[in-house]
């Protein structure tokens, strides 16, 4: 008995033993347990001193934003005029011509003196002016932008815009004409040249950007700016001899506005052949460097 009751005093005292070692460890265990729950149930604090440059809280550790998605290149766009098969408007050029020339031919036999005297029947003129010189050409032109020919729209837009104005002058009541009435006739003359020297610039511009063109559009340009010239000289000066001369070129100056027109309407799908206008001027290709061709 005794025997037996020290043996199991022994056995006791070995557990206590055992669990009197291994309590630290078990402490530890806990410990840790403890710890991962609570980081588990709080959330992790981000840093006071990092700034962020998002609206949203960073999931990510180390206060690091993710990165930026990469910004979209804007696309250029760049307007091309259609073809000519494409196109929603034709070519207006043969009618900015004709209606310039109709007009033309008329104001310069009035201004030359050809048959109704020199200086009379500019108001036959007026209904012509606004109607088919103004309106009608003033259309062709923004037919042309619209096209994609900004020379023939910058020319025919003007003028146009300018027989209209002149149209309107001479309309009673609106016009211009009940103004010059109570001024000199110095004053009026003075007046008109300034408006005809403005004129002849634009036109000497016209002239020069089309040097590289055929000979009838040189031969028009250049009658239209030695009209003009004299005109404004003859006006400005009072000389009538300057301002018939000027009516003379202007007269020529129609005449090649109507064969141009002609040159565009008769070809050779709806007459026997083209009229020509003298194609002096081969353009020198151009090597496009990037595709290796000439252009």
């Amino acid at each position: 008995m005794t025997d037996t009751g020290t043996q199991g005093n022994a056995s006791s005292r070995g557990r206590s033993a055992n669990s009197t070692h291994s309590s630290p460890a078990a402490a530890q265990e806990q410990e840790g347990e403890k710890a991962y729950s609570g980081q588990q149930q709080q959330p992790q604090q981000q840093p006071q001193n990092v700034s962020f440059a998002y609206p949203y809280n960073n999931p990510y550790p180390f206060g690091v934003p993710p990165p930026a998605p990469p910004a979209m290149a804007p696309q250029e766009l760049q307007l091309i005029a259609p073809p000519p098969q494409f196109r929603r408007f034709g070519n207006a050029a043969a009618l900015g011509l004709i209606t310039f020339g109709i007009c033309t031919v008329q104001e310069s036999m009035m201004q030359a003196g050809m048959s109704v005297g020199y200086g009379h029947g500019y108001g036959a003129m007026t209904a012509q002016s606004i109607a088919v010189a103004g309106i009608a050409q003033l259309f062709a032109g923004l037919w042309q932008i619209a096209n994609g020919d900004t020379f023939e729209g910058a020319a025919f837009t003007s003028f146009g815009a300018s027989w209209l104005a002149k149209g309107l002058g001479q309309v009673p009541g609106i016009g211009v004409i009940a103004f010059q009435a109570v001024e000199s006739p110095d004053v009026v003359r003075k007046q008109n040249g300034i408006v005809g020297l403005a004129w002849s610039i634009w036109v000497f511009i016209l002239l020069a950007g089309n040097v590289k063109s055929h000979v009838a559009n040189i031969v028009l340009f250049f009658t239209l700016n030695m009209q003009l010239d004299f005109s404004c000289a003859g006006s400005w000066l009072d000389h009538e001899r300057l301002t018939k001369a000027g009516g003379w070129f202007g007269f020529f100056c129609g005449l090649s506005a109507m064969y141009n027109a002609a040159a565009i309407l008769l070809n050779e799908e709806n007459f026997w052949f083209n009229l020509p206008v003298g194609n002096w001027y081969t353009p020198t290709p151009i090597e496009d460097e990037e595709a290796g061709v000439y252009a």
